[in-house]
């Protein structure tokens, strides 16, 4: 039979689960159809009468032919499951493959009463029969001289059974407390782990929400586009190293059209008033166009005004009247 696929921690992947007991594979074998089952539950089927078929596709199907699959026992041996007596109290969470040890050693396995018969757990069964009336009710017998020296020798190994159960159970108990300690501890360095490398995290975190909200305490001041007299060239290359630091992936909390209000303002104000704004407003262009923030619509504003940025430098270049023209409007 396979394991409860309640005892594991987590969901299982419905391709473990044996297509005869329903359950997580077992020392899972192979047929040669390619079917999986229990080593258990396929040896089962086969020793009934004229059966020699696959459960799943009616297949031939003969026993020397099965084959273990080791990759999915060690897969399910690494498994995380829940001990046999959890509903008794044991609250351990262990490897598949270390269930066996730990069964050997839990204090919760029932265990059966030498007096009274009552099943307890393991741990409590040392002061079970500290209490127990029917084991002191037997060791305040006196002997009857009628009974016969076999039965008095029976008492007496009977009397030395109890001791030696006692002495077992306690020993039992001493280890069942060193494992469970041992695992607390290994709970919390593991605890403790954890919460270093969510320190870490909420570090890096915190960090990143100090920068995000400096920059936009820094776009809310200087780019705002209904500042209409906001913009100095040094607001301008503030712009653009922003642009230019999330070239080609604009970060979520910047608002892409704010952006190119700012950008239009900048162009519509600075971009014919003269060498010391042209040349940012041209780089603010030039950045802008090459970045990965805006619309299509957009990109194709954005590259008229760098044409005509370059025009209106070429014909001041040309031009001297046109170039004293425009400082003339500007004072």
């Amino acid at each position: 039979m396979g394991y409860s696929v309640q005892r594991f921690i987590g969901p299982v992947d419905p391709n473990l689960i044996c297509g005869i007991c329903s359950a997580v594979l077992e020392d899972a074998v192979l047929t040669p159809c390619g079917h999986t089952f229990c080593a258990r539950c396929i040896n089962t089927w086969l020793d009934r009468p004229s059966t020699n078929t696959c459960p799943e596709c009616r297949s031939n199907v003969v026993l020397c032919d099965i084959k273990p699959v080791l990759s999915l026992r060690n897969l399910i041996n690494g498994f995380d499951v829940e001990c046999e007596h959890n509903e008794r109290g044991c609250k351990v969470i262990l490897k598949l493959e270390r269930l066996k040890n730990h069964l050997d050693t839990c204090g919760y396995v029932p265990v059966e009463c030498a007096g009274c018969c009552q099943s307890v757990s393991r741990f409590e069964l040392a002061a079970h029969q500290i209490r127990c009336e029917a084991i002191a009710n037997s060791l305040r017998e006196e002997p009857d001289p009628d009974t016969d020296t076999s039965q008095r020798l029976g008492n007496i190994r009977f009397n030395h059974t109890l001791t030696s159960i006692d002495a077992s159970e306690l020993i039992s108990k001493i280890a069942t407390l060193q494992f469970q300690v041992k695992t607390l501890k290994r709970d919390l360095q593991i605890a403790e782990s954890r919460n270093r490398v969510l320190d870490r995290e909420f570090r890096k975190t915190k960090d990143e929400l100090q920068h995000k909200r400096s920059e936009l305490v820094e776009l809310n001041s200087d780019f705002d586009p209904d500042y209409e007299y906001g913009y100095t060239p040094q607001s301008i290359a503030k712009l653009s190293f922003l642009i230019a630091k999330f070239l080609l992936k604009k970060p979520s909390y910047i608002d892409r059209d704010k952006i190119f209000n700012s950008v239009r303002r900048c162009y519509d104000k600075y971009s014919r008033c003269g060498s010391e704004f042209e040349h940012d407003v041209h780089m603010l262009m030039a950045t802008s166009f090459a970045s990965n923030w805006f619309a299509e619509s957009h990109r194709s504003t954005i590259h008229y005004w760098l044409q005509c940025i370059a025009r209106h430098r070429q014909l001041a270049t040309c031009t001297p009247k046109y170039q004293n023209h425009v400082y003339v409007e500007r004072a």
